[in-house]
């Protein structure tokens, strides 16, 4: 047996007795893939966003001095115990999973993804541990921007994230950072010098500090953003990962293969699609000891096959010319250094496998290959082995077809 971790749950796979199923860990049960299927929809819950938002939003005023010594007043820095001087602004919040059902790698892929095409900042520097069940990443955020007369200051932020799956189904989206890199511009909005400070060494934390605007901003910019991300995060988990579906169709391949197992033996041969996630539709089942093959669905038997070709329907794409340099055309003679370059002819080829049938239900199957003509070949190649062997077996049968390979050019 193969065994999988997951997150709260392992996933059991074996050739025989386990029919795509699921063994939860705490419960000590099976869950079949139509229970999988039925299964209720996970929520992601974490109330701390209302809380910490409405907080932000309660402590507003049009003075940011002011909201950010009301901010101050209400959420601490966090010291750090071994470097007691070293303190930094963090932010933290845990997703509770309700109706978990999932597999952690499934689940950090999914909000890596997310991360990389939504929040595009933290896409550089990020990394998933699948072992260690975490996400972390570094980013540079603008969080805050103040103009004086003669001077623009633009304040960001560098952050380090992490998103750690926690036992009992549980989330943890941490954010900490200990300074600001507060870059100051010109009234041409060139970058004139830049000051890295300390967040605990400045507004509002030292009230004397220089800059005291610039910083009250980036003070609150830097806990909305947070705070904003991880309500980002819990809204897009409740709106497109209720279900893990790639998991889901990994347990519906499995069911469906067991089942044809079941019912035909082992498949004799599978060609079958690369792809990422399994699809039993994308796959051609050979029953030899059965005489059958299955196919999107459907399932045929060898002595229905009446003959097998391959069929290429390439596209033509032209090579063009092109004129690098400069020159004069006179009467159709060029004078100059102009130099005409072509590129060459290209053909696109698509190869499809038709497989005609004695059935009037299903009396044609195409079966497209694209660009690979070895896997068009290895299909026919399949086919001809059948309907060579129906031949030699049954002398008194109707002749039928051989495979034939025909390219149109």
């Amino acid at each position: 047996m193969l065994a999988i971790a997951f997150c709260g749950i392992c996933y059991a796979q074996s050739g025989d007795n386990q029919t795509g199923k699921i063994l939860s860990a705490q419960m000590s049960q099976s869950i079949s893939y139509q229970d999988t299927k039925s299964a209720p929809a996970m929520r992601w819950v974490c109330p701390e966003v209302e809380k910490y938002q409405d907080l932000l939003y309660s402590q507003r005023d049009d003075d940011y001095k002011v909201y950010a010594n009301n901010i101050k007043n209400r959420i601490e820095l966090f010291t750090n115990p071994e470097q007691p001087t070293d303190k930094y602004l963090l932010t933290q919040a845990i997703l509770t999973i309700e109706n978990p059902l999932y597999s952690t790698e499934n689940l950090l892929n999914y909000i890596s993804k997310w991360i990389k095409s939504s929040k595009k900042d933290w896409a550089k520097n990020l990394t998933i541990d699948i072992k260690e069940k975490r996400i972390s990443a570094v980013a540079n955020i603008f969080v805050a921007s103040h103009a004086t007369y003669v001077e623009l200051f633009k304040v960001s932020v560098s952050p380090k994230l992490f998103i750690q799956l926690l036992e009992d189904n549980k989330l943890l989206v941490s954010f900490s950072t200990n300074s600001y890199k507060n870059g100051v511009y010109d009234s041409h909005n060139k970058l004139s010098r830049t000051l890295n400070e300390k967040i605990s060494e400045v507004f509002p934390f030292v009230q004397k500090s220089s800059h005291k605007n610039t910083y009250a901003k980036a003070y609150v910019g830097t806990y909305t953003y947070f705070w904003s991300f991880i309500a980002d995060l819990r809204n897009e988990l409740n709106a497109n990962f209720t279900k893990d579906t790639k998991m889901l169709s990994q347990l519906h391949y499995e069911y469906s293969r067991d089942s044809l197992r079941t019912k035909y033996g082992e498949p004799t041969k599978v060609i079958a699609d690369q792809t990422s996630t399994p699809d039993i539709n994308k796959e051609l089942h050979f029953y030899e000891s059965a005489q059958k093959f299955v196919f999107m669905g459907k399932t045929i038997d060898f002595k229905d096959i009446m003959s097998c070709e391959i069929v290429d329907d390439p596209q033509y794409i032209p090579g063009r010319s092109k004129t690098l340099g400069t020159g004069i055309c006179i009467f159709g003679f060029g004078i100059g250094g102009a130099e005409t370059v072509r590129t060459p002819d290209k053909t696109i080829h698509n190869y499809v496998v038709n497989v005609k049938i004695d059935n009037l239900g299903t009396p044609l199957i195409r079966i497209g290959t694209g660009q690979n003509e070895y896997k068009a070949t290895e299909i026919a190649s399949a086919f001809e082995y059948i309907l060579r062997h129906q031949q030699s077996n049954n002398l008194t049968a109707k002749p039928q077809s051989r495979t034939v390979t025909r390219r149109r050019k």
